[in-house]
């Protein structure tokens, strides 16, 4: 029974008219907001295992990142440079070709002359070139006649330099279709032959080698001119630009 003193507070759950109560709020609910996280014990503690590393892959990124940098810009250079003084193949001329003593015997089948050979060699580059173990040789179509060396000489950039050959001949045996052929064309007055170098070149840039090259040099179809039964001739047409091949 409910007291009947107005002014005593109201205890228990509120009473509806059927006579049923209020159910109690589940477990849990009583407080209507979460519970705030749970604080560490130590609030100035952290992690440093996690800021090392990284600062270390950090300092990695940034290493690799300049080695790429510092290759691209050294190879961009050395590009340039290349542009600027990239070496040319040097150009021959045959100013000159001289034969004497020419005579070709068909019983023995064999040929005796002595040829002396004028070239002009030109360096076109803005590198210094230098010219070593030189061996050059004379031939009729594909019959070797002669051979000689050529003594090295050194170039400086964009020189012209004349340089002299002598080939040599004695009773050398050659092809009988060759003794026939020379003959022939001797009869008419004008016989081809052809020179061929091969030489060890080396670009220089200052005091220091650049490249080495091993230059072959072709200059073909030299017609020389002989007069009747003469033994001697002389390059026509003027100078032959040769073929220059690395």
């Amino acid at each position: 029974m409910a007291s009947s003193d107005p002014s005593r507070p109201a205890t228990g759950y509120p009473f509806v008219p059927n006579g049923t109560h209020y159910p109690p709020p589940p477990p849990g609910t009583a407080y209507p907001y979460q519970a705030p996280p749970p604080q560490p014990t130590n609030p100035y503690y952290y992690n440093t295992n996690q800021t090392y590393p990284n600062q270390r892959a950090t300092l990695l990124r940034r290493l690799i990142a300049v080695l790429i940098i510092v290759t691209v810009i050294f190879f961009t250079i050395l590009f340039i440079i290349w542009l600027v003084i990239r070496p040319h193949l040097p150009e021959f001329r045959v100013t000159s070709l001289s034969v004497s003593g020419f005579n070709v015997s068909s019983s023995s089948s064999s040929v005796t002359g002595t040829w002396n050979a004028r070239f002009q060699v030109y360096n076109p580059n803005k590198l210094k070139l230098s010219y070593d173990d030189i061996q050059s040789s004379i031939s009729y179509k594909s019959e070797f006649l002669s051979q000689t060396r050529i003594p090295p000489f050194k170039q400086a950039k964009r020189n012209v330099t004349d340089i002299n050959a002598e080939y040599g001949a004695v009773g050398s045996y050659i092809a009988g279709r060759a003794v026939n052929q020379i003959n022939g064309d001797k009869g008419r007055g004008l016989v081809s032959f052809n020179l061929k170098i091969v030489a060890d070149a080396m670009y220089r840039v200052g005091g220091f080698r650049a490249r080495r090259r091993l230059l072959r040099v072709f200059c073909d179809d030299l017609a020389v001119g002989f007069s009747g039964n003469s033994g001697s001739g002389n390059l026509t047409g003027g100078a032959r630009r040769c073929k220059v091949y690395s």
